[in-house]
C-alpha cells in the first residue's frame, strides 16, 4: 500500500519509488479514491521527468522556481544580486509564473509591449531584460531573441560654477527648519562629490580609516564595479573631511541615500530648474569628469580616477576636451600662399618675394 492515512485530520499520503529516488509527501486529499489519483498523477509526471534531459527539466520550471536557482546559484554572491532578483520577479507581474521553456519570441514581445506601457525609461525596462537574459542562459533555455532597447544616451549634465556656488549657498546659508537641518551636511557632501567624482553611495559609506591625510588620497575599497581605487583630495575636500571629523570620528557623511536626494531635489525646485530631470546629484560626477577632461587629464587618468570599468565608458567624456577640437580647427585653416614676382618676361621669381618677405618680417 503506497497510499495510507495519517494524522488526526485522516490526510492520505503517497510514499513511492521512481528511479531509486524516494518520494513521500501528503497528497492533500481525505478519500483513499482521490489520493490514489493524485499518486498515479506524481508517478506519472515523475517517471516522465525522469527521461528528460537537463535542459528539458529546466524549461519546466516555472519562472519563479528559476529565479530562486538562479539566485541560490549566482546572484546572491553578486554586489546587486538582490536587485537582479527584484528585477525578474517583477516580470512574473506582465508574464505570469509560467515554465520558462514558454519565453519565446511571442511572450518576449508582449512583454516588451507592457513594460512600454507603463511608461519607464529604456534603460530600466533594460535592467528587466538583463535579468531575464541571465535567467534564460543560466537553465540552458534560448535567449538569444531576448534583445535589450536602444538607450537614450542624452546630454551629459554638467553643473556650471554658478550653478554650483548657488546650489551650495542654498543649502549651507539657508535658515532651515529643523526637519532640514542635516542640509548643510549636504553641502559639504555636494563640494566633497564634485572635488573627487565619488558616486553618492561611496561618499556616504565612506570611512575615515580609509582617508589618508598624510598623503592626500581616499582609498575606496567597495564600489559598484568592485574595483579598489584611490581619489586624491582637493584642498577643499580634504578641509572638510578634517573639520568634520571632530563631530564624528569614524565616519565623515551620517546621512543616508534618500535624505541626500530630498535635499538636492528642494535645491533643484528652489533654482527653478524642477523640469531639469538630469540636475541630479550624480550630476556632480559628470561635473568632475568635465572639469578634469576640459584641463586635458588624460582620459585614462580620469577612467582610474572614476572607477569606470572600461576606456569605452571614460570616451563619453572625450568630447569635452577643447585642445583636441582647436587643434582640429587649425587644421582646416588655409594655408598663407605666398605671392610671387613676375618678370618682364613673363616668368615668376618666388626667391624675390621671399627676400622681401622674409625681410619685412624681420
Amino acid at each position: 500500500m503506497t497510499v495510507y492515512k495519517r494524522g488526526a485530520k485522516g490526510v492520505f499520503y503517497m510514499d513511492f519509488v521512481v528511479k531509486g529516488e524516494r518520494v513521500y509527501k501528503s497528497t492533500e486529499r481525505f478519500t483513499k479514491r482521490e489520493a490514489v489519483l493524485i499518486e498515479a498523477t506524481e508517478k506519472k509526471r515523475l517517471m516522465e521527468e525522469a527521461t528528460l534531459s537537463p535542459k528539458e527539466k529546466s524549461s519546466r520550471l516555472k519562472l519563479s522556481e528559476a529565479i530562486k536557482v538562479v539566485f541560490d546559484e549566482r546572484w546572491k554572491d553578486n554586489k546587486d544580486g538582490n536587485k537582479s532578483q527584484r528585477n525578474a520577479e517583477r516580470l512574473i507581474d506582465h508574464v505570469g509564473d509560467i515554465p520558462i521553456g514558454r519565453i519565446d519570441e511571442e511572450v518576449f514581445r508582449k512583454l516588451v509591449k507592457k513594460l512600454e506601457t507603463t511608461g519607464i525609461e529604456p534603460a530600466t525596462i533594460n535592467r528587466y531584460l538583463a535579468s531575464l537574459k541571465t535567467l534564460l542562459r543560466h537553465h540552458g533555455q534560448r535567449w538569444e531573441h531576448i534583445k535589450l532597447k536602444k538607450e537614450r544616451k542624452g546630454r551629459i549634465r554638467v553643473l556650471s560654477d554658478e550653478e554650483e556656488v548657488a546650489a551650495i549657498q542654498l543649502l549651507r546659508e539657508t535658515i532651515h527648519p529643523p526637519k532640514r537641518a542635516y542640509f548643510k551636511e549636504i553641502a559639504d557632501l555636494a563640494e566633497v562629490l564634485v572635488d573627487t567624482g565619488m558616486r553618492l553611495s561611496e561618499a556616504i559609506n565612506l570611512n575615515y580609516l580609509d582617508v589618508n591625510f598624510r598623503t592626500n588620497l581616499i582609498s575606496i575599497w567597495f564600489n559598484k564595479g568592485d574595483r579598489p581605487r584611490s581619489v586624491p583630495m582637493t584642498s577643499r575636500v580634504k578641509a572638510i573631511l578634517k573639520a568634520r571629523k571632530a563631530g564624528n570620528p569614524v565616519k565623515p557623511f551620517s546621512v543616508d541615500i534618500h535624505q541626500a536626494d530630498h535635499a538636492w531635489d528642494w535645491v533643484r525646485k528652489t533654482m527653478g530648474l524642477q523640469n531639469d530631470k538630469e540636475f541630479v546629484l550624480h550630476a556632480l560626477r559628470h561635473t568632475c569628469a568635465s572639469r578634469l577632461v576640459n584641463r586635458d587629464i588624460d582620459l585614462y587618468v580620469v577612467k582610474e580616477w572614476l572607477g569606470h570599468s572600461s576606456i569605452q565608458v571614460t570616451e563619453k567624456y572625450a568630447h569635452l576636451s577643447p585642445s583636441k577640437l582647436k587643434e582640429a580647427a587649425s587644421s582646416l585653416e588655409p594655408e598663407k600662399v605666398l605671392p610671387v614676382d613676375v618678370n618682364i618676361d613673363g616668368s615668376h621669381d618666388k626667391s624675390s618675394y621671399r627676400r622681401k618677405y622674409l625681410h619685412a618680417v624681420k
